[in-house]
């Protein structure tokens, strides 16, 4: 019997070297992925310190943020709406009027809705908003102050609040064109589309996201102005230059190296030092179970070590992409590469790597939106000179204002009263130019689509 016991020790001991030694060489593999990760992203000459991306503190005197901030809590301290209660969300007069604004632009109104719209817009507290907004826009530099050291848990309230702002500028202006005033609309445009830019410098995604949203709402301002009165030549030479700037790619690698460093490396040095609770909470996952799986997940060193591995390379490949003039054949690609990593167990990685193939999609929309509003208001200019439309986009010379999704030329078809201009969408396919339903979310049979049909 004790014969037996101590062969059943001995195989025991041996068993337990044996793991250990797998053990060690698994951690021996996993941290040379690792390593192995982190020198090809700083070969590629991306940014390795969290530092690198947190931008730099600006004077207060050049700061346009402090000036967004004010015209924000501004409009935040008035009541929604005399006489009628609102939804909790929508108590003040900056989420109020910025919902109504936003509906405003993208679809009409009823006569109450639409009456009380311009009666908001012109009061005095929205008109004292927007003038301080102005004088925003002209200040060099613009810094809202985060705590990135917050990872994952960082709150960005700014966000919404700057969109609510580009909305009700954008509905301000459209009024201002529709009551006969084209000066004061396009003057308000002016300032939307340096306002639109505000987030540029934000090194997290979600702020891009925002932004991209922003220029869309501006694009929609201006095709929605042109129906009353498209501007005249200096306006337009002042509107293009800006429409152009936002082809800027800077902004997007930023936002990635941003999402890598300051969310993704802060997710997994909690892990390994315990403070699990705080990555569980970013995700909103605090269940005790969630948190005693993610712990045993975490304490097992090879697998942590190989998702973060996982995570550099995926992160390091979408940064690469972002570099890159949009194109479907890139996207594809990148789809391919996300549904790979997310078939192996990589738990961490796949719940931090943002859905990078919806992100190059939105930036396209964005892209192709811009081309469609510089390349109409090109049109409009072209016909106020011949007082009839171009027949062709080429008879124009335009440049850089391409179909990001076909790789060719925007599609365009003018008559006497107007025109359709229009990117093939998401869909890589011509649809005629049927636009998108509001409620419809998938990707297939719709365009992105300006439809001039003003007398101007």
């Amino acid at each position: 019997m004790r014969k037996r016991t101590v062969k059943i020790l001995k195989g025991i001991a041996i068993a337990v070297v044996v793991l250990g030694v797998l053990y060690a060489i698994a951690v021996a593999v996993s941290s040379a992925k690792l390593r192995r990760a982190y020198a090809n992203l700083e070969k590629s000459g991306r940014p390795m310190r969290a530092a690198e991306v947190i931008p730099a503190t600006v004077p207060d005197a050049e700061n346009a943020a402090l000036l967004y901030e004010s015209a924000i809590l501004l409009l935040k301290a008035q009541p929604a709406s005399r006489g009628s209660a609102q939804p909790a969300e929508q108590d003040n007069l900056l989420n109020y009027l910025g919902g109504l604004s936003g509906t405003f632009l993208t679809e009409p109104l009823d006569t109450d809705k639409h009456t009380e719209l311009e009666r908001l817009l012109e009061t005095d507290v929205v008109d004292s908003a927007l003038s301080i907004i102005e004088q925003g826009t002209q200040r060099r530099l613009c810094l809202f102050y985060h705590d990135y050291a917050a990872g994952i848990n960082i709150l960005l309230p700014n966000l919404s609040e700057m969109r609510n702002l580009a909305r009700i500028i954008g509905a301000k202006a459209c009024v201002e064109a529709a009551a006969g005033r084209p000066d004061a609309s396009w003057n308000l445009i002016q300032t939307q589309l340096r306002f639109a830019d505000a987030l540029r410098n934000e090194p997290i995604l979600i702020s891009q996201l925002v932004r991209f949203a922003m220029i869309r709402t501006l694009c929609e301002t201006i095709q929605k102005v042109c129906e009353a009165a498209p501007p005249n030549a200096e306006q337009y030479r002042c509107i293009e230059s800006l429409l152009s700037d936002y082809e800027d790619r800077t902004p997007l690698v930023l936002a990635l190296d941003g999402e890598r460093l300051l969310l993704g490396e802060w997710a997994f040095h909690a892990l390994r030092n315990g403070s699990v609770k705080d990555v569980t909470a970013g995700t909103g996952d605090e269940s005790d179970f969630g948190e005693v799986l993610m712990r045993l997940y975490a304490a097992f060193k090879p697998l942590l070590l190989a998702d973060q591995a996982a995570y550099v390379r995926i992160m390091g490949e979408f940064t690469r992409s972002a570099q890159q003039s949009y194109s479907p054949i890139e996207t594809n690609t990148m789809d391919g590469k996300v549904e790979q990593m997310q078939s192996r167990l990589y738990v961490v990685t796949n719940m931090l790597v943002p859905a990078i193939v919806r992100v190059r999609i939105l930036y396209g929309e964005m892209i192709a939106r811009i081309h469609i509003t510089r390349a109409g208001l090109a049109v409009l200019q072209d016909k106020k000179a011949r007082a009839t439309f171009p027949q062709t986009l080429e008879s124009l010379n335009l440049k850089d204002v391409s179909d990001p999704f076909s790789g060719g030329p925007l599609l365009y078809r003018a008559d006497s009263n107007g025109f359709i201009l229009y990117s093939v969408g998401p869909d890589q396919k011509d649809n005629n130019g049927k636009t998108k339903e509001k409620k419809d979310k998938q990707e297939t049979d719709w365009d992105i689509v300006w439809s001039y049909t003003g007398r101007s």
